[in-house]
């Protein structure tokens, strides 16, 4: 029996890429540049005869049997062409050629890669491939932006750019799990990972993976660490302990690569794997930096339900700062509880007295001011909010309205208050237009 990619594919992987399509519809955007790719005849396979080596079973057997081993594991039919190019760093790619009549799925691997990997370790590369393929990974690449004027890495707006960049860290460890399948060895799915990462050989590094494994329990176990490891390298530590409780998994037997005795259930799996990715989520650890994020997030509730109104303009400028300075996720903390905002607050702001300075207390305020001014006009209401973080925050009321003017003086009203009255008034006369 055929194996059931969507069972094997870990759930954040395709959470993620279920929103992607609902939220911005991106399926619309995807079949247009496929469309305007094959009007174009891009030619990424030309480019790749040209520049590389296709590894064909007359010129290079080795390749050609590991990669048809691979398939026969992956219960695949052998679609993909594999293609070799010069470069002695360790690395791999795989990536969709779509044309006028077919797409052609190919996989460039190094010369460095080919040289310096064992024949499992290669079988662990091209599964892992392969399993973009199978996941439908690579059709979402055509969301990163290629033009140069853009700001941004992808064509989305702010929130699904960090929601494609995130998804792109679990899109890795379903893939891993292909490769695992591919290679139906853990130790060296996890030298391979090693390898490319690091690009070093046996003879310079001792590969005991179960000690490297084993780091990511001291990373969980301090913020600090978690900061300085991730800035750099954000997953492989994670991919490497995922990895290993798949390779632990029923889900790992069923599909023929188990590496225990006592299999884990599939919602556990899930559950510690959920866990893992967790931690390479952008989100404060230091405590001053959380409350900071805290005091925006409860204050800003009283901020916004100050007045009879709650204004769209201000729920969003508050979670795109919150999203911007501090969390991937500001969704999830957003409180809507006046009660709940009055009763933690003040806890919240004693951390900030405690641990920063005029500073960040000058940051908390303006933001507020900010979200307050967002609607065109700042209410007494509102400024009463903000005058309450500022005695909680033990900052002068003096100093907080030079703040509040500060604001105004550098970033004007954002809303004009009379345009969107205009706007009002033609939107209700075209319905009911358009009703009559």
């Amino acid at each position: 029996m055929a194996h059931d990619w969507q069972d094997i594919r870990y759930r954040g992987d395709a959470a993620d890429v279920a929103e992607l399509y609902e939220a911005y519809r991106v399926g619309d955007y995807l079949d247009t540049f496929e469309e305007n790719r094959r009007r174009h005849d891009m030619g990424l396979r030309e480019r790749l005869l040209k520049h590389g080596i296709r590894l064909t079973e007359r010129l290079s057997p080795r390749i050609f049997n590991i990669f048809n081993e691979v398939n026969t594991a992956l219960e695949l039919e052998a679609s993909a062409e594999v293609f070799c190019l010069p470069d002695h760093e360790l690395n791999a790619f795989a990536m969709l050629d779509v044309r006028e009549n077919e797409t052609h799925s190919l996989i460039g691997i190094t010369s460095g890669a080919l040289e310096k990997l064992e024949d499992k370790e290669i079988a662990f590369v091209l599964g892992h491939e392969m399993g973009h393929f199978l996941f439908g990974h690579n059709r979402l690449n055509a969301l990163l932006s290629m033009d140069e004027n853009n700001p941004g890495q992808t064509v989305l707006p702010p929130f699904g750019e960090s929601l494609f960049l995130r998804w792109r860290k679990k899109a890795e460890v379903s893939s891993d799990r292909a490769g695992l399948i591919g290679c139906r060895d853990f130790y060296a799915a996890a030298r391979a990972l090693l390898k490319v990462t690091f690009g070093l050989s046996d003879k310079n590094l001792n590969l005991e993976i179960d000690d490297l494994v084993g780091q990511i329990d001291e990373i969980s176990g301090s913020p600090e660490m978690i900061e300085a490891t991730f800035a750099s390298h954000p997953l492989l530590p994670i991919r490497l302990k995922a990895l290993e409780l798949f390779w632990r998994s029923d889900r790992a037997r069923r599909n023929g690569c188990s590496g225990g005795d006592e299999a884990m259930s599939d919602d556990d799996l899930e559950d510690q794997v959920d866990r893992l990715i967790q931690l390479t989520r952008r989100h404060p650890t230091r405590p001053l930096h959380a409350a900071m994020m805290n005091v925006l997030v409860l204050a800003g509730a009283l901020v916004l339900g100050a007045d009879a109104d709650v204004n769209d303009e201000e729920v969003k400028l508050l979670v795109q700062i919150l999203h911007n300075v501090f969390t991937d996720e500001p969704e999830k903390i957003i409180v809507t509880d006046r009660a709940v905002a009055e009763r933690d607050l003040p806890a919240q702001a004693a951390v900030i007295n405690a641990e920063g300075g005029l500073q960040e207390k000058a940051f908390v305020l303006s933001s507020l001011a900010q979200v307050a001014m967002a609607d065109g006009a700042l209410m007494d209401a509102e400024s009463a909010v903000i005058l309450k973080v500022a005695e909680l925050l033990e900052v002068p009321e003096k100093q907080a309205y030079s703040i509040m003017v500060g604001v105004v003086q550098s970033e004007g009203f954002q809303t004009d208050v009379k345009l969107n009255r205009i706007a009002g008034r033609f939107r209700r006369s075209f319905l009911k237009g358009a009703g009559g």
